[in-house]
């Protein structure tokens, strides 16, 4: 009997010493007061199972998720879809974006800061932090406060994270073989309009 509870605290022990090994770093953001960011924990995200190698921010990426949303869809069902779809679907470990900001303009958290994102086309995302407005912008117009919270959020991750203004681009700047984030927002990046609101903010 004594040898059976020493053989079950050894093995006990070594599962113990297993899932620590395991414990999946996370890196948390702490959001000044104006920049009202709804966290993971507060949209209901399902913990990680899996994780892959952690990288520094070097870049910030603007994306759409190119499929059309309309007013009355519940963002945060969206949001808890797309979690499901990354993870059975496509085995990633996770959203693809860091952060998502819906059509209202409020931004959610996404997968953490410090695990790279993925992406269906050719450019590597490693070290970018990618923020998705939700929606199809090659047809849905983008509105004033979707502008807001998108610079507002890029303005605290360039300051963050020590990324140059000249580094702040889209999706469609890095890949040959895509719209997004669609030209109702990439005409922004086009005359310099996004660029001119960041610099502004970034040097206050």
């Amino acid at each position: 009997m004594k040898k059976i509870l020493l053989v079950m605290f050894i093995l006990f022990q070594v599962a113990s010493f297993a899932q620590d090994e395991q414990k999946i770093n996370i890196m948390e953001l702490n959001y000044p007061e104006e920049l009202s960011v709804i966290t993971r924990s507060d949209w209901g995200w399902l913990p990680l199972e899996n994780s892959k190698e952690e990288a520094k921010i070097t870049k910030i990426t603007i994306h759409h998720g190119g499929v059309e949303v309309s007013a009355d869809k519940d963002p945060i069902e969206s949001i808890r879809n797309l979690q499901k779809w990354s993870r059975v679907e496509k085995k990633w470990i996770d959203i693809p974006y860091h952060f998502m900001i819906d059509l209202e303009g409020k931004i959610y958290e996404a997968r953490p800061i410090n695990l790279p994102g993925d992406t269906n086309t050719e450019y590597d995302p490693t070290g970018h932090a990618l923020i998705e407005v939700m929606g199809n912008y090659e047809i849905q117009e983008f509105s004033e406060n979707q502008m807001k919270s998108l610079v507002a959020l890029s303005v605290f991750l360039a300051k963050e994270f020590n990324v140059p203004v000249s580094d702040i681009k889209t999706h469609k700047d890095y890949s040959a073989t895509t719209v997004c984030p669609g030209k109702n927002i990439y005409k922004y990046f086009e005359d310099g309009t996004f660029i001119k609101m960041i610099e502004a903010k970034v040097e206050d």
